[in-house]
């Protein structure tokens, strides 16, 4: 009899074991929720501040959160890429919150300088066609006598027609970097295309520097002279040589203009 009772005992407790472990597992299922890998914001990521893994964790999210959204599950999928708007801590990843630089128009001036555009007369045939991005150049301006002796009363300048009531062109940007090029209806053209005609850079300068560039702005006509890539049969000399014809040609037209206009 003691026997029996033993037996029973011991049936009764693994029965309550048993149901204790199906009754935990049935819950697991019942509560349980797929997840897949992806990566989410560890610190905020500003407007158009460039992607990197300093910023971003892999993380287990439900899938329910994610089935409709295009969620960056490898660390390639952000490579060179630009948040279009500033992205939170915490938030989940998509692919369309972020784009290349020259879809977002991003130029990446120098610490504590400007950015400033500048129109440009393209001289047919001439360095102008070459210009594209991070191309060295330096800039020209042609304005009347008068303008040039205010503003800039101690720069060398070449003078065209009378010294006193001419023309002169003189350099006011040496060996910049060019962060932009952008053609007459606005859009950016990157030098790949084979032929394209510049209508403005956009440059990095010192805040002196886009202050007078600004007070000219409307008075004189911008040329350029690329310091890069110079073919090996001209010198610097024979470049600046050059640019110094191209200014005198088109102070010539400004004066020829002036003339038929009187």
């Amino acid at each position: 009899m003691k026997r029996k009772i033993s037996v029973l005992t011991i049936a009764v407790i693994l029965t309550l074991i048993l149901f204790g472990i199906s009754t935990y597992l049935q819950r697991k299922l019942i509560n349980y929720e797929p997840t897949m890998k992806c990566y989410v914001a560890s610190a905020d990521i500003e407007e158009h501040e460039k992607v990197s893994m300093e910023k971003m964790k892999l993380l287990d999210v439900p899938i329910a959160m994610v089935m409709n959204m295009k969620i960056v599950q490898e660390k390639e999928d952000l490579n060179d890429l630009y948040a279009k708007s500033k992205v939170y801590a915490g938030q989940i990843l998509v692919k369309n919150q972020f784009d290349t630089r020259e879809s977002l128009s991003i130029f990446e001036g120098e610490e504590g300088k400007e950015k400033i555009a500048i129109r440009i007369k393209a001289a047919e045939n001439g360095v102008s066609y070459r210009i594209k991005e991070n191309s060295k150049v330096n800039v020209y301006a042609t304005l009347r006598t008068e303008y040039s002796n205010n503003i800039f009363p101690n720069s060398a300048r070449q003078y065209i027609g009378s010294e006193n009531d001419g023309y002169c062109n003189m350099k006011i940007l040496d060996n910049v970097r060019v962060i932009g090029v952008f053609d007459n209806v606005g859009m950016q053209v990157d030098g790949n295309t084979e032929e394209y005609t510049p209508d403005t850079i956009m440059v990095s300068v010192t805040p002196e520097e886009a202050r007078d560039i600004n007070l000219i702005r409307d008075v004189a006509v911008f040329s350029i002279t690329e310091l890069e890539e110079v073919h090996p049969a001209f010198s610097e000399p024979e470049v600046e040589e050059q640019a110094e014809v191209e200014n005198e040609v088109i102070a010539e037209e400004a004066l020829t203009n002036e003339s038929v206009s009187d």
